[in-house]
């Protein structure tokens, strides 16, 4: 219980610490190159144990500020150097110490840019340790902007510039053969537009020949020729005719 509370009383002071920082700084706290040198080297170091700290408890800057009591919005630029901390330090791994004779200082009459070189564990080709460079941008006001960006060799940098020049020259082209197929698809559409229309002409066709009316007319035809013969000899045998000539039946109607 004792090392948890001085493990938490050790990460306060880390956070007082860092956000005293962003407190309003005196005339001279940033006049001078050395003052401004020992200052961003010290904020490095101070984001270092903190981000150790934050990974003991697996939480994330945000969510270590809520539950020390503080607000998320007063300590924005607090949290925004740690993500961008945590960030760079997937590709220079841990951080092992400040490169002091790297550190670059320029100062105007409102603003201190520092560049602090640190040094991390994780190794890349020919056994080299990979390296970041921390930018603390200082006013009168205090800290305006912590970011924290890998270093990468020449070789490293032409690579992934060749890298990002194939994917966009290749998306290109890959555009390009789809528009032009697509285009070449316009061909065979008037040709299929014809095969539908054809369709209900050979329809048409086809089920010309098969009709049924004249057969129907024919056989009607019969039928009343029949039935007029035997209506005439039935009129001619009920008046006592021989013949049934002289009967002409004019209409037929069926009901």
């Amino acid at each position: 219980m004792k090392k948890k509370l001085l493990i938490c009383l050790a990460m306060l002071v880390c956070i007082l610490g860092l956000t005293a920082c962003g407190q309003e700084m005196t005339e001279n706290s940033f006049t001078t190159k050395d003052q401004a040198k020992q200052a961003g080297e010290a904020t490095c170091e101070q984001l270092a144990a903190l981000q150790q700290m934050l990974a003991m408890y697996g939480v994330s800057m945000s969510e270590y500020v809520e539950m020390s009591g503080g607000n998320p919005e007063d300590a924005a630029l607090d949290i925004a150097a740690m993500n961008s901390w945590i960030d760079a330090s997937e590709e220079f791994g841990s951080f092992v110490s400040v490169l002091g004779d790297e550190t670059e200082v320029t100062i105007t009459e409102d603003k201190a840019d520092i560049r602090v070189k640190i040094q991390g564990d994780k190794v890349y080709k020919d056994n080299k340790q990979r390296t970041a460079t921390v930018e603390i941008v200082v006013t009168e006001k205090g800290y305006e902007s912590i970011t924290v960006s890998t270093d990468y060799d020449m070789s490293e940098l032409m690579t992934k510039a060749a890298l990002n020049t194939l994917l966009g020259m290749g998306t290109v082209f890959l555009v390009l053969i789809l528009i032009s197929l697509l285009i070449s698809c316009f061909n065979f559409i008037p040709k299929i537009q014809e095969k539908f229309r054809k369709k209900p002409v050979q329809a048409e066709s086809t089920s010309a020949p098969v009709k049924a009316e004249p057969a129907a007319a024919a056989v009607e035809e019969t039928d009343d020729t029949e039935l007029i013969a035997v209506i005439a000899a039935a009129i001619a045998a009920s008046e006592g005719a021989a013949s049934a000539d002289g009967y002409v039946v004019r209409s037929i109607i069926r009901r």
